[in-house]
């Protein structure tokens, strides 16, 4: 049966420019423009002030879809940042909440909405002009239970669905007024995609579920998922996948999907059918992959990430070339200029001592 979620409107978070957060690794947000070759620290707050975004474990990077040099960084420790001269300088446009993710409304970038974790409870944040202040839409009843992702309907902005910690996917169709839950997983929510007219529910053990009904009904897409790969002209056979990260789904062809796993990254061309093992320059077991991005106009070019290291194809991942990144952490996020290929953001996340 249903649940519906009445949300009570008015609770404004105005924005901040301190950052109430500290640590002491170094993580934050690294830039290279010249397709990977190369990487720098991009942390500076606008303000000057300090600690800056070092200090900061990134959850997400994203792009105002109409300006590519407004970049949004969210962050699981410190808030919801924005820059708007491509990474150079952000300014903390929304304290205190822990951001797992975020999305902006294609149509109308000034909405944009925060999914996360403030009081012991998860939360959904909107705002209308663009971060200068927030409403809250979502509270999750439960505690100790973040909303670890968010999506919006790229062909209806009020149509949203979000996906907790336990596992709950609920959606909204009114911009964030009332909520409805759709399905209960029991299982971690790591991603969700709206895109192709179709709902991509990344689970952290359960592997991909794709809806076609707006979330009425969902089906399993990693049950046939490949445990073979080569490496150096040898045969190996991964032990069972445990964990799932992130996943891609091609916004063109729908076919296309990438998934990071605890086993190394896996790769569907037949919308999840059927599952390749996609071989880095490391063992599968020996390394994690993290974070997946894809060229907006070539799908040829692909990042994946392994630690601090960021692996880079430009032949859809037959090869693979590897820079590694001195931090405190491990890639967590890699953003891809949709114009400028060349220019490409990872967010870090720091690694606990």
């Amino acid at each position: 049966m249903n649940k519906k979620y009445i949300i009570l409107l008015g609770l404004a978070l105005l924005a901040a420019s301190c950052n109430p957060f500290s640590q002491t690794l170094a993580a934050g947000v690294v830039k290279s423009v010249n397709g990977g070759v190369n990487w720098q620290f991009f942390d500076a707050l606008k303000s000057g002030a300090t600690p800056n975004l070092s200090v900061l474990s990134i959850s997400k990077l994203g792009f105002d879809p109409t300006n590519n040099e407004r970049v949004y960084a969210g962050s699981y420790t410190g808030g919801f940042f924005k820059s708007d001269d491509s990474g150079a300088t952000w300014t903390n446009i929304l304290s205190k909440i822990y951001v797992y993710d975020f999305a902006v409304t294609q149509s109308q970038p000034q909405i944009i909405y925060t999914a996360g974790f403030f009081a012991d409870h998860g939360r959904v944040l909107k705002t209308t002009d663009g971060g200068s202040s927030w409403n809250q839409v979502y509270n999750e009843e439960s505690a100790s239970n973040p909303v670890r992702a968010i999506s919006i309907n790229p062909d209806n902005p009020n149509q949203l669905v979000i996906g907790t910690s336990s596992g709950e996917v609920v959606k909204s169709s009114d911009g964030g007024t009332t909520w409805q839950l759709s399905k209960n997983f029991n299982d971690q929510i790591n991603r969700i995609l709206w895109q192709n007219g179709k709902i991509y529910v990344l689970l952290k053990t359960k592997g991909l579920f794709e809806s076609a009904d707006a979330g009425a009904n969902f089906t399993e897409l990693t049950s046939g998922l490949s445990t073979t790969y080569s490496l150096a002209g040898a045969a190996y056979t991964n032990s069972s996948i445990s964990s799932f990260s992130q996943d891609f789904v091609d916004p063109a062809d729908p076919n296309l999907i990438y998934i990071t796993t605890d086993q190394g990254l896996y790769k569907s061309i037949n919308a999840g059918k059927s599952w390749s093992s996609i071989s880095l320059p490391v063992k599968p077991s020996q390394g994690a992959t993290k974070a997946i991005a894809v060229g907006n106009n070539s799908s040829n070019i692909v990042f994946t990430s392994v630690g601090s290291t960021i692996y880079k194809s430009v032949d859809a991942g037959v090869t693979w070339q590897t820079q590694s990144i001195t931090s405190g952490g491990f890639i967590n996020y890699i953003l891809i200029n949709p114009q400028l290929p060349q220019i490409v953001y990872a967010g870090i996340y720091a690694n606990p001592q």
